[in-house]
């Protein structure tokens, strides 16, 4: 074949079409403050999109992706937010014409954000005292925040980021990609993971009643960067897995949203990913039945999952990003690890419908020289 750039390549793979080899498109973790203490930040360029993509491309020939930033929700004109700290609690209170919302955890050194309690964060998880989704009156609450972007000035500061990231994308010939729709991840987020877990078997009409106000936000979301041009969306469905929920509940909950969501994306000749790691063998079905082009980071190599199967369901319709384990492989100084995982990524999945990555991505903490061993033993097989 001909030589592809990689906006070409990442795209033919996603497809399962023919490629002139198989692409590799790093996700890079800089991760939190929190996160890096009593470690040594290993990359050698900085914490920004430009400084990865630049160093990543023009170094090391990676098949970059670039992420476009994104302010998924906008609230109604006349909500408003306060926070109070006391006796080592964070409470924050938005304050609608439904009512108060309120969240309240418990404040640690671990802690990231500061003075405020986000909706949507997995290091609110085990630390709720009071969550932000418990009742219907919370939902009516959410009805006035989880708006989608609507005014001149809203849409212009989305169009700018989008405009940012594509110049780039452009300067190195990569493809542009939205992540936005979270579903049971953000509504875990929201609930804690074992409220939740109770709360789809004892009230499933509320959590079936959030999905719904979600998903008609992130179809919003992805109906603007659509018409902006972006080329993949990231579905987020990380913890929508059997590590949580049966295949039954899992498919009741979201298959005929996330079809919806891949239906828009088709029509506007664009592709679809979903991001999913682990607690993904008992769902293959499920799976199969989403009219998804690409699964991001399922782990191969996660004790009690079975990518071979995973390749044997799926592998006709959808193309994989997987790779060496970020929590298996990559925080361990051991190069030689690193390339027997690649090459038996290679072995799973083939050469075709195949984007290598790390799973579900490299880290600040983790060796840099792992990095360098998957990108060079991906050279030699691609």
């Amino acid at each position: 074949m001909s030589e592809m750039n990689s906006r070409e390549r990442v795209l033919a793979a996603m497809q399962r079409k023919p490629v002139d080899y198989v692409p590799c498109s790093l996700f890079i973790n800089p991760q939190d403050f929190v996160q890096r203490i009593g470690y040594t930040y290993q990359f050698p360029f900085g914490p920004t999109s430009p400084e990865i993509i630049s160093y990543l491309v023009e170094e090391h020939g990676v098949d970059m992706i670039a992420s476009v930033p994104w302010q998924t929700y906008y609230p109604e004109a006349g909500v408003s937010s306060s926070v109070s700290f006391a006796d080592n609690v964070i409470t924050k209170t938005w304050t609608t014409p439904s009512g108060d919302l309120t969240a309240r955890i418990k404040y640690d050194d671990n802690w990231p954000h500061g003075y405020d309690v986000p909706f949507f964060s997995d290091y609110t998880i085990g630390k709720f005292i009071q969550p932000w989704l418990e009742t219907e009156a919370d939902l009516e609450c959410f009805r006035h925040i989880l708006k989608p972007p609507s005014t001149a000035d809203e849409l212009d500061k989305l169009k700018f980021g989008w405009n940012v990231t594509k110049r780039l994308a452009d300067k190195f010939s990569l493809p542009t990609m939205l992540s936005a729709g979270m579903g049971l991840t953000g509504a875990q987020q929201l609930i804690d993971s074992a409220p939740i877990c109770l709360m789809v078997m004892d009230n499933p009409d509320l959590v079936d009643a959030y999905l719904q106000l979600e998903h008609e936000l992130t179809m919003k979301n992805y109906e603007i960067a659509l018409d902006f041009g972006v080329d993949i969306i990231r579905r987020n469905g990380f913890y929508e897995s059997c590590d949580f929920y049966s295949p039954t509940m899992l498919s009741n909950f979201l298959k005929r949203r996330i079809n919806d969501e891949a239906r828009i994306t088709h029509e506007a000749g664009k592709l679809i990913s979903y991001t999913v790691l682990t607690g993904y063998t008992p769902m293959l079905d499920h799976l199969a039945s989403l009219d998804l082009d690409c699964l991001f980071s399922p782990d191969p190599f996660f004790e009690g999952e079975d990518p071979v199967a995973l390749k044997r369901v799926c592998g006709d319709t959808k193309a994989f990003l997987s790779g060496p384990s970020d929590t298996i492989h990559m925080p361990w100084d051991d190069q030689d690890v690193i390339r027997n995982a690649v090459e038996k990524t290679f072995d799973i999945y083939g050469k075709t419908g195949l984007i290598l990555s790390a799973c579900s991505s490299a880290k600040a903490i983790h060796p840099w020289t792992n990095t360098i061993a998957l990108i060079e033993t991906w050279k030699n097989l691609r």
